[in-house]
């Protein structure tokens, strides 16, 4: 029994003692981090471990590693190691630099402009920094902005491509073919100035190398595991940031649950038909993005509280077009850099329509609605984690499904009932379908979660300006341009939490231009909301072609539905209708002062009374007005 889990479970599990050395080294980093007045406690028992094991005639080979990789932390620790940078890494932004304005120059000559070189910058550079607002917002929502990120997509391409060029070359043997395309990948690693996602790929890359030359094969448990604690003593700074927790999660899913899922689909078909090979095709594809995006998604979740359940979608149309477009986009820039223009025009040519290909889709995709966005705030970010935690747990234990083709080979268990045995291998053929429903009623719980806990109104603001949700309602009083610092540091980069409940908002009130950017995306979202502006004349600029012009509003709903803000400009508005407004009910009056004349709510508190205010309302300044939430 245990020979059998051991078999199944093999790939989970690290074998070499340099995993065990890491791991030892990676718990001495976490009760730093987590548990710091612990640490030396865990470094003496481990110390004392060590001296028990000297004692023993065999000791546990792998619990020494593991406790020698203790002792090499705090050692480290002490030297003041972990708190280095990788060496070289301020040297090479000015590599990076010389790199970019070679492509540039490149580009120019091979007359790429626009949105197009900044998606092909985008691309060799692995950074998204210089794409435009539109197009890097559309390829976040569409969860496809890793294809900007230098990562494994990229140097798997790159080292992919060299090898199939230089392995027909007969007099460069075996060894030089696999060697030198590693070591060119090092290269692009550095002039790109050594962004960890990318390290880790390449010490993938390099790790694989030393199991081809010496026909070895690790687990892939010793594979992420090494990886890890190489970037780790590399980098011990940039480590465990979100780059390397988004990288080591999506290949971690790919190398570890991806079996599982496999198990969650329906087997391949022995006939190699054009039909099947293209299912085959679309069905790896398929695992290889649900498998990374479980990985990937509690750093998002956590992080960034948000997660696009629809880029599956758009990952498994581009991630093939993208496996076409680089190998052509890196081929064009060497033919181009060596000055054969003319025979780079008809791969530019090519390259150009896949670049416009990638934009418009990802452009299309946006603007569908199609990627499914959930937002996780407060609690739900619990909600969201403990359920993907369940759905791991579920994976790991679909592991252990028996494999049909195993079952069908007819040599094996001779005398067992063939009836019996048959019934087996169509119901192991089948059970994909309960595997597939539970993977699937899983995805739409995690997205479900994030709305267990509905976000209250919001009411806050500066003496320029307020936001108020009202039922159905969302209103922007005053001029936006001054107040741009606490709308951003607020909500106003989450439009989830900024427009509210989509599906419940019907009216957006503002009333000033500048305050048109903040609702673009709540217009965007819903198409058929009312707009109202409140002055005397709408700009006259483009987007107010569809706004109602109304009387400047100076009564709003507070969140507290039996309260209500009225605003008061002081010298402008009548004390009398101030009065009759005030009369019943309760609530707040912000004083709008005269133009450099300050006015003091206490003070107009002291005679709320004399003015005929109800005992149910207080006058409050701008500076009084809620600040920045808590979310």
């Amino acid at each position: 029994m245990i020979e059998s889990l051991e078999e199944t479970y093999k790939e989970w599990i690290p074998s070499s003692l340099f995993s065990y050395l890491v791991l030892g080294i990676l718990s001495g980093c976490f009760f730093e981090h987590f548990f710091p007045d612990l640490i030396l406690i865990w470094v003496s028992i481990h110390l004392l471990f060590l001296i028990y094991l000297s004692l023993i005639p065999i000791p546990k080979k792998k619990l020494v590693s593991f406790s020698w990789g203790i002792i090499l932390y705090f050692v480290l620790a002490l030297s003041g190691y972990t708190y280095k940078t990788a060496p070289f890494l301020k040297e090479s932004q000015s590599w990076k630099k010389e790199f970019s304005d070679q492509i540039n120059r490149i580009l120019d000559r091979a007359n790429i402009h626009e949105r197009e070189r900044e998606i092909s910058l985008g691309l060799v550079l692995g950074d998204a920094k210089g794409l435009d607002k539109e197009f890097k917002k559309s390829a976040r929502e569409g969860g496809i902005l890793h294809l900007f990120a230098a990562s494994g997509l990229h140097l798997g391409i790159l080292i992919g491509c060299l090898f199939s060029i230089l392995k027909r070359i007969p007099f460069l043997g075996y060894y030089t073919p696999r060697i030198l395309p590693v070591l060119l990948g090092f290269v692009y690693l550095a002039v790109l100035g050594f962004p960890i996602s990318l390290a880790r790929a390449w010490i993938f890359s390099g790790w694989i190398l030393l199991q081809s030359l010496f026909f070895r094969r690790s687990r892939p448990a010793d594979l992420l595991i090494s990886s890890a604690g190489i970037v780790y003593l590399w980098d011990p700074i940039r480590s465990f940031g979100v780059s390397f927790l988004l990288s080591f999660g999506a290949v971690s899913g790919i190398l570890l649950i991806l079996p599982s899922l496999q198990k969650c689909l329906p087997p391949n078909s022995e006939e190699k038909s054009f039909v099947n090979r293209i299912f085959g095709f679309l069905k790896e594809n398929l695992l290889v993005s649900v498998s990374a995006g479980i990985g990937t998604m509690p750093s998002l979740i956590f992080y960034f509280g948000t997660y696009s359940f629809g880029s599956l979608g758009l990952n498994l149309i581009l991630v093939p077009i993208c496996g076409i477009l680089l190998p052509l986009l890196y081929f064009s820039l060497v033919l181009e850099a060596i000055h054969f223009s003319i025979l780079a025009k008809p791969f530019w040519f090519v390259v150009s329509f896949l670049l416009e290909v990638l934009e418009k889709v990802t452009l299309y995709w946006a603007g569908s609605d199609w990627n499914l966005i959930h937002y996780y705030r407060g609690k739900t970010k619990l909600f969201g984690l403990t359920i993907w935690v369940l759905l791991l747990f579920f994976l790991f234990l679909w592991k252990s499904v028996p494999n049909p083709e195993k079952e069908e080979n007819p040599d094996l268990d001779l005398n067992s009932d063939q009836n019996v045995k048959s019934y087996k291998i169509n119901f192991l053929k089948s059970i994909w379908v309960l595997g597939f429903g539970i993977c699937l009623l899983f995805q739409f719980i995690i997205a479900g979660s994030s709305n267990w806990i509905r976000s209250p109104f919001y009411f806050f603001g500066d003496k320029f300006s307020f936001l108020l949700q009202e039922k159905g309602k969302l209103v922007l009083a005053g001029k936006c341009k001054y107040s741009s610092k606490i709308l951003y540091k607020s909500i106003g980069k989450d439009p989830e939490l900024f427009c509210g409940n989509q599906k419940e908002l019907r009216n957006i009130y503002i009333e000033h231009e500048s305050c048109l950017d903040w609702v673009k995306e709540c217009i965007r979202r819903n198409k058929n909301l009312s707009l109202q502006y409140g002055g005397k004349e709408k700009p006259k600029i483009a987007g107010f072609e569809n706004w109602i012009l109304i009387p400047k509003r100076k009564e709003f709903n507070l969140p507290d539905p039996e309260e209500k803000l009225i605003r008061f400009e002081v010298g402008k508005d009548s004390l009398i209708s101030l009065a009759v407004l005030t009369k019943n009910g309760k609530g707040s009056i912000l004083l709008i002062p005269r133009f450099g004349i300050p006015e003091r709510s206490s003070e107009w508190n002291q005679f709320r009374k004399r003015l005929g205010i109800g005992p149910g309302w207080r006058f409050i300044g701008s500076d009084e007005l809620p600040g920045i939430p808590v979310l």
